[in-house]
């Protein structure tokens, strides 16, 4: 029997090991540049769905270095499954020379028109499959990498078509639609041994410090492999990757040392001319220390790594400092966003449910890359049992589902639904069963309400937030929408009726008729804590919360209101911008990230950070969690104008899954005009918006232009619409 190509690596074996890494040095990266969903088109490698996702999440996250070491997530990591089954029904009119490339130890077999069955058990070259053939399978096993499959032929191809399951036969058998991405087409290179592109970056300055030292300013944020040139002797030296100035100076702080730095590492040398490190890091300032031995570095370099996504979505306006704030933001974005979405790419290296959800959405106006969402959705979600609330944060579990719903939205993906629904639902019961007898959010079992890194403590603890609750209806609300796509009717209105019930209830029970404002909590005696906070009242504005009166009040007594505790994180301002813009304060908004992105770019700033105070002086701004430099200066959550001006602003929003159909509501909220585009899953939407009028193009989908004076004018496909502003 012919049979097709097979990397048949002897996965545990060292050798075997060895071998894959000489295989990865001679495949080149061949990644495509873009990233968009192109559902069942060529051939592309599949595999059993988010165990990429989880496999590249724990490569990720175990290259945080913090205190000289490598630091790894406190909440479970999960594995990828070892061996799958690869399936697709067929029909043919002549047999189908097919070639198979498999990532793994693999067989492959086929169902006949009157139920027999064959298996070829060596896979070693091309392979036909014969006319009266109605399915083939092909099981594979690898225990390095999620097991993948390759298929090109006259008709069939590998992509999301196919189905997929972890069991061979039985009730639990899944047989769902496999993952896949336009990312991964190249015969020759799994998706396990694909390198994202790089490029050689040399600083814009290189000193001699101290005699001995070495030291080097990159010139902004970046992230990638560091190179030492010049090497001379054996010895070990002290590598300190700075995001500041003031950082790499600090030579003094070690491991031992309170507040020590978060970003340095001990690397040994010998006889070495060149030495590249291959584990990649963010930084900006590089400092050389010799430490023992009569070792000396003459310079640096660095391989600069990206995903190599083109910006596609674009944005200018008469502001030239918003224009900077959001190229800024972009770059901050593109250094987070990897093969999956992390936090920081110095510190923390990790994905947190909270920051990547915010991620989803400014990738949707910048990138368009939904594979990323997806399989940062994987990374986080894991695998069952469900052991905490993910990240072991309750609000980051809630996050979590209605970033689910809002993929779909964006992306129009047809598969993500009915794959992800089992996993949805057992998180839905883990965190259903953490309630209280009202069927509320508590804490449980030190379950961390986190909400934002406020100015002074949130109460959060012995009750329920009105916070919380909001984001439990939420998430109610998202499962019942998933459930209803894939078409389970009984869970989508059990999800719906206590959605229903929480929701009625979250004004009566938190509203405040004097102070004009939902509380933040009540405990569970019935005490109500006395704190109005920003949180309950801005996300129940953008939630549709209150009506017309309970709104004013909101605005006036919260949301405008100098005395009400002060959001100082990214994280918060930007639900806290989103819902002024949610009430057509685009202007106020405006004067909002000119002084607050603002202010950290007047600092220097290459990338948006973790937190800004503009109250701090000097090297207070770089402090974070007890120690001197603790805070990321390259954080995700801190590129949310991003999101903002493509949302808000251009007014681009999805009212169909893909775009299919969608809005366009401009607001220049302070602007003389402004231009920009918005990426969709069929190409681009353009806006251009002046005092005179506003024009709008699209590539694709069924747009509605929606005037400020309430017009609302069909924007079709391919053709350019200007509509005049109302005299």
């Amino acid at each position: 029997m012919a049979t097709g190509f097979c990397y048949n690596i002897a996965v545990n074996d060292k050798r075997g090991i060895e071998s894959q890494m000489n295989i990865a040095k001679f495949i080149s990266a061949g990644i495509m540049a873009a990233s968009v969903c192109a559902f069942a088109e060529d051939a592309r490698w599949i595999w059993y769905p988010g165990d990429y996702g989880i496999w590249w999440g724990n490569e990720l996250q175990s290259e945080r270095l913090q205190w000289g070491a490598r630091l790894t997530p406190f909440w479970p990591l999960y594995e990828p499954h070892s061996r799958v089954l690869f399936r697709k029904d067929v029909k043919l009119d002549a047999d189908e020379p097919l070639e198979i490339r498999c990532d793994g130890n693999a067989a492959v077999c086929w169902w006949d028109a009157n139920g027999g069955y064959t298996e070829s058990a060596a896979l070693l070259g091309k392979f036909t499959l014969p006319k009266n053939a109605r399915a083939i399978e092909i099981k594979i096993q690898n225990n390095a990498r999620p097991p993948a499959v390759w298929v090109k032929g006259p008709h069939l191809v590998s992509d999301s078509t196919w189905n997929v399951t972890w069991t061979a036969t039985g009730d639990s058998r899944e047989d769902v639609p496999c993952d896949s991405s336009a990312r991964y087409t190249d015969p020759a290179t799994p998706p396990g041994l694909a390198k994202l592109p790089t490029s050689e970056k040399k600083p814009v300055w290189v000193k001699s410090y101290k005699e001995t030292h070495l030291i080097a300013d990159f010139g902004e944020e970046t992230y990638g492999y560091l190179r030492l040139l010049d090497v001379k002797g054996s010895g070990a030296v002290k590598i300190i990757y700075a995001e500041s100035e003031s950082e790499m100076y600090a030579e003094d702080l070690t491991y031992t040392t309170p507040g020590a730095l978060d970003g340095w590492e001990m690397i040994e040398l010998s006889e070495a001319k060149e030495f590249r490190r291959e584990i990649a890091h963010g930084f900006r300032y590089i400092h050389v220390i010799p430490a023992s031995g009569d070792v000396s570095v003459g310079g640096v370099s660095m391989d600069y790594e990206t995903k190599g996504m083109p910006v596609r979505g674009a944005f200018r306006c008469s502001d030239d400092e918003l224009n900077r704030i959001w190229d800024v933001a972009v770059h901050t974005l593109d250094l987070t966003c990897r093969e999956v979405f992390i936090e920081g790419v110095k510190r923390d290296h990790w994905v947190w449910s909270g920051d990547a959800v915010q991620s989803f959405l400014m990738n949707y106006y910048v990138f368009g890359d939904y594979d990323g969402c997806r399989d940062t959705l994987w990374t986080l979600r894991g695998k069952d049992p469900v052991k905490m609330h993910l990240n072991r944060i309750m609000d980051y579990t809630f996050y979590w589902f209605d970033a689910v719903e809002r993929y779909r939205l964006y992306s129009g993906d047809p598969f993500f639904a009915r794959q992800v629904y089992p996993r949805m639902k057992t998180l839905m019961e883990f965190a259903l069963a953490r309630l209280d007898g009202e069927g509320r959010p508590a804490d449980r079992d030190g379950d961390w309400m986190f909400i934002d890194w406020a100015p002074k403590p949130l109460p959060n603890n012995g009750g329920v937030t009105s916070f919380e609750q909001m984001l439990l209806v939420r998430a109610l609300e998202a499962t019942a929408g998933v459930a209803r796509d894939i078409g389970d009717k009984e869970d989508a209105e059990s999800y719906l009726e206590h959605a229903k019930k929480l929701r009625a209830e979250i004004v009566p029970r938190y509203w405040n008729a004097e102070k004009g404002a939902l509380m933040h909590m009540i405990y569970n005696d019935g005490r109500v804590d006395p704190m109005v906070t920003r949180y309950p009242n801005m996300f129940g504005l953008f939630y549709g919360y209150f009506d017309e009166a309970q709104k004013a009040s909101v605005v006036k007594n919260v949301m405008l209101n100098d005395d009400v505790m002060k959001i100082q994180t990214p994280y918060m301002r930007f639900y806290e911008l989103e819902a002024l813009c949610a009430i057509g304060l685009q202007s106020e908004v405006l004067k909002e990230m000119k002084a607050y992105w603002g202010g950290m770019l007047k600092l220097g700033a290459t990338s948006f950070w973790e937190l800004y105070n503009p109250e701090e002086k000097g090297e207070a701004h770089y402090a974070m969690y007890g120690r001197r430099f603790g805070k990321s200066l390259c954080h995700a959550w801190g590129a949310s104008p991003v999101y903002l001006v493509g949302r808000y602003y251009l007014g681009v929003t999805p009212t169909a899954p893909g775009f299919a159909k969608y809005e366009v509501k401009p607001c220049l909220g302070g602007l003389e005009w402004m231009e920009g585009t918005v990426p969709a899953p069929f190409g681009s939407i353009r806006v251009k918006a002046d005092a005179k009028g506003v024009t709008v193009e699209s590539d694709g989908g069924e747009g509605t232009l929606v005037m400020a004076d309430g017009r609302r004018v069909p924007v079709p496909a391919g053709k350019a619409v200007t509509v005049p502003s109302a005299r």
